[in-house]
């Protein structure tokens, strides 16, 4: 009786021991779901983006040709762009009324360029003076009491003297007809320049101002 009392017990006693484990013991975690990817599918292309075609330029040339042909820049105008042969006997003469001016005016400007091989005159007198400078009188030269080159009887303006390369700027005074003269002459006085070979000269005439806008044809 007392044994099979005992074996209930035991019995007993060891279900509750297997119960209270049961509570006690820590339960696995529960899995963790995980989502699956989403795709996404688009309803619509996207828009497509317009390309512009590529153009072709053709690539130009310009040439550039330099000639002596009178110029025009702003309100000036090389009127006169001349280049010659000069000795230690000849001269030159430009009549402005054949560059287009028949008269000057007081208050004309012009800006005078010459160059030289040889130092040379330039000078600038009346057209009807000009025709007189042939023949031995009316030469110009230096004398011994003035630095200034002498002409007698002639009346000059637009005077350079002795000159290689110079430039310079000029004022008319008088209304007249006017001829501008590129003189070697003044060499045949000197005997340092005896026995001188032709040389080269060029005589650029730029009118820079003045009353006189218009060129004539006369």
């Amino acid at each position: 009786m007392n044994g099979t009392r005992t074996l209930i017990m035991t019995i007993v006693f060891l279900f509750a021991a297997i119960f209270v484990a049961g509570c006690v013991a820590p339960s696995a975690p529960a899995p963790v779901q995980t989502q699956p990817p989403t795709t996404i599918v688009p309803t619509s292309l996207p828009p497509a983006v317009a390309t512009t075609p590529m153009s072709t330029i053709a690539s130009s040339v310009t040439t550039i040709t330099v000639t002596s042909i009178p110029v025009t820049t702003g309100t000036e105008k090389e009127i006169l762009h001349e280049k010659g042969m000069l000795t230690t006997t000849t001269f030159q003469t430009y009549d402005f009324k054949a560059l287009g001016y028949k008269f000057l005016y007081p208050n004309d400007k012009f800006r005078i360029t010459l160059k030289a091989e040889k130092p040379v005159l330039g000078y600038a007198v009346n057209s009807e003076q000009a025709l007189q400078l042939q023949g031995s009188t009316l030469v110009p030269h230096y004398e011994s009491y003035s630095k200034n080159i002498q002409w007698g009887l002639v009346k000059s303006s637009m005077v350079l003297e002795k000159a290689t390369d110079v430039t310079k700027e000029f004022t008319v005074e008088e209304v007249g007809p006017i001829s501008y003269v590129v003189d070697g002459r003044w060499m045949s006085f000197e005997p340092i320049y005896d026995g001188t070979a032709p040389f080269s000269y060029e005589l650029i005439i730029t009118k820079t101002s003045g009353p006189t806008a218009q060129n004539f044809n006369f």
